[in-house]
């Protein structure tokens, strides 16, 4: 089966932020979807518009399947004590389980930035068509997603169209936030064992600085944490 892009609009923080504390007050989908429909009128006059942005709000946030729902409450309940600063660390959470495409873009960057100082919609292009074949959808969605990016103040434009270089990173006091990230970051992945020190550097994550460690995730509820060999702790 050809997955699905999905991820092909952009999505502005702060539409992330007012449907994240709606649908932790109220889960019934058609009171969303009007929700949403109403809120973003404005932003997209047009229904076809308006109706594909709702979808892709409504699966990172709502759709959500039985097996991630845990994971879900779990971030409605750091949404009632972070700062509304951190709010972004749920969203990209939720948005690595939600869309493979996220994803795989992430993680591209992550690696990209690692090797260099700026990133550009070509070299994600490029990345993302090996994988994901040469399609519409995928030429449409990179820049896209790339805006979101921008918008969330996770990447910053330059003076070069197409050239984007890394905003300084997040960082949080909250061990638990960062732990929950680590959490969704491992489902995102779609393995059931990695191994921890993988986990910890994972590409997808570059936007955000993490001061956890080992010690944290054994003593998560989330993790367990198996020693294999001498000195590689899985996952």
């Amino acid at each position: 089966m050809t997955a699905v892009v999905g991820f092909d609009r952009k999505i502005k923080l702060e539409w992330l932020d007012a449907f994240a504390d709606r649908v932790a007050q109220d889960q019934d989908p058609a009171k969303l979807r009007t929700y949403l429909h109403e809120s973003l009128a404005a932003d997209h006059p047009a229904d076809t518009a308006r109706g594909k942005t709702v979808t892709v709000l409504m699966r990172i946030w709502s759709h959500v399947p039985e097996e991630h729902i845990q994971i879900r409450e779990q971030a409605f309940e750091l949404l009632r004590s972070i700062n509304s600063k951190d709010r972004v660390w749920l969203h990209w959470g939720m948005c690595l389980i939600a869309y493979p495409l996220f994803n795989d873009m992430a993680s591209s960057i992550g690696r990209i930035l690692k090797l260099q100082d700026d990133v550009t919609w070509g070299q994600l292009h490029r990345r993302l068509v090996d994988g994901w074949g040469e399609r519409t959808t995928v030429k449409k969605a990179v820049p896209r997603l790339v805006s979101s990016m921008v918008d969330w103040q996770v990447l910053e434009a330059t003076d070069a169209r197409g050239h984007f270089v890394a905003a300084p990173q997040r960082a949080t006091r909250s061990k638990r936030l960062q732990v929950w990230l680590l959490a969704a970051a491992h489902v995102g992945q779609g393995k059931q064992l990695v191994e921890a020190n993988e986990l910890l550097t994972l590409p997808c994550l570059f936007p955000f600085k993490l001061t956890v460690g080992k010690a944290d995730l054994r003593n998560s509820k989330d993790f367990e944490l198996h020693r294999q060999g001498l000195d590689m702790d899985m996952v």
